[in-house]
């Protein structure tokens, strides 16, 4: 190492306090999580939990907090991984600071120790990384990740009472064949990494694939937020060294005047289709969301005859209209069109719904099951605590109460979960 490459004594002792904390976190929480995850049968957990309590511990201290129990069966980002990270990072700033001066007193060899010890912690973040891969992957080309988002537990909840969490995984599970195939692109990262030929593109599939990961975790709340941004870092990581390369690749050299003249040309008609198209799609959010009438919304019986009979008493015949869902949005003259478009949508006791075409006028509601169906004429007025719903329903006098209904979805990012109770399913 030549005077001119040898580092200064702060970006020695910065560099040696930088890889003590990213190895603390690398090897004593992301890699010992995985390992816990993968051999869950033998209780591997309980090997690396009094590690996580005791720098857990000094995490506490430092922010003030009491010690959390370890709980890593249920996501990363429970009080007690916060709390390892804060004492990670103090411990790791200690750590690398002594190291750093002894680096710098001894000079060439010191400085080599660092370097060695970079390499080290990056061949540790590679595997980390492709195991990461590998094993998220392979539980989506088996599909057994999200698969138990099928069982009968989880096809009772109304959607508009499904946290996001329950949402998304639903959506995965769904699909098996969408499953799989995000499964195979993980999996695909993961083999890339192993062979050192094809690292390099095995961490730019990581960087495409944990950044979508990261985004549905933050957004529908997946509680795994911490150790899905730390797999993020560790492929971008991995990249760094060759962005130079990969910007030359992506952004060539600059073009020639007539390529400039037609580059010119795309970006006017590029600015005048998105100028377009914004406006458009900010009518229709807004005509959306702005319920045009105090009706819209969902309701739930609290009184409902058939015929002048309660409606218990008429077992399944009839209109029994337990809950309905009233869609007009919009304003007067401008009613939203599409997938907002004015409807009625009802729900029997065996949790059946029924989509209706709506035309309001006033209080007269005419409702049609289909194009071609004939019309059904309802009242539909606002009483003190909710609605009256009156008419003729396939030969069936229809005469109900509802009040409106509170939907329970939260829609608040947490990045500290509370502990799950594992006894019962998570809807």
């Amino acid at each position: 190492m030549s005077r001119a490459e040898s580092p200064t004594p702060a970006g020695t002792v910065a560099r040696t306090v930088a890889l003590a904390v990213a190895g603390l976190v690398l090897v004593l929480f992301t890699a010992a999580v995985l390992l816990s995850q993968i051999f869950a049968a033998v209780s591997a957990a309980s090997v690396f939990t009094p590690v996580w309590r005791a720098i857990g511990t000094v995490g506490a201290l430092v922010t003030g907090s009491d010690p959390a129990p370890v709980d890593v069966a249920t996501g990363s980002d429970l009080a007690w991984a916060w709390q390892f990270h804060a004492g990670a990072l103090v411990i790791g700033i200690v750590a690398g600071l002594v190291w750093g001066a002894l680096a710098v007193r001894s000079g060439t060899r010191g400085a080599a120790g660092v370097d060695r010890a970079a390499r080290v912690l990056r061949a540790i973040a590679c595997a980390v990384l492709a195991v990461a891969m590998l094993l998220y992957g392979l539980a989506k080309v088996i599909p057994a990740q999200m698969g138990h988002m099928n069982l009968p537990a989880y096809q009772l909840q109304a959607v508009g009472d499904t946290e996001p969490f329950s949402l998304l995984w639903g959506y995965m599970a769904a699909s098996t064949p969408y499953t799989v195939v995000t499964g195979a692109i993980e999996l695909t990262a993961g083999l890339l990494l192993i062979v050192p030929r094809t690292r390099l593109a095995g961490a730019l599939l990581s960087v495409v694939a944990l950044t979508q990961i990261v985004l549905l975790n933050l957004f529908y709340d997946v509680p795994v937020k911490l150790l899905a941004a730390e797999l993020l870092v560790i492929a971008l990581a991995l990249v760094f060294p060759y962005r130079r390369a990969l910007l030359r690749a992506v952004l060539p050299a600059t073009a020639s005047p007539a390529r400039r003249t037609g580059t010119v040309a795309a970006a006017v008609l590029a600015v005048v289709l998105i100028a377009a198209t914004v406006a458009g799609n900010l009518a229709r959010v807004d005509a959306m969301n702005t319920p045009r009438d105090p009706r819209d919304g969902v309701w739930r019986a609290t009184a409902l005859t058939i015929d002048g009979a309660p409606a218990l008493a008429t077992g399944d015949a009839g209109p029994v209209w337990t809950s309905i869902a009233i869609t007009l949005r919009g304003t007067a003259d401008r009613p939203a069109k599409g997938s907002a478009q004015d409807s009625l949508v009802t729900q029997t006791p065996d949790g059946a719904v029924t989509a209706w075409g709506l035309r309001a006028d006033g209080d007269r509601f005419t409702v049609r099951r289909g194009a071609g169906a004939a019309p059904v004429d309802l009242q539909v007025t606002t009483v003190p605590d909710g609605l009256r719903l009156c008419g003729t329903v396939d030969g069936r006098r229809l005469d109900a109460r509802y009040e409106r209904r509170s939907l329970e979805r939260h829609h608040d990012i947490r990045f500290v979960q509370a502990p799950f109770d594992r006894t019962r399913p998570r809807l």
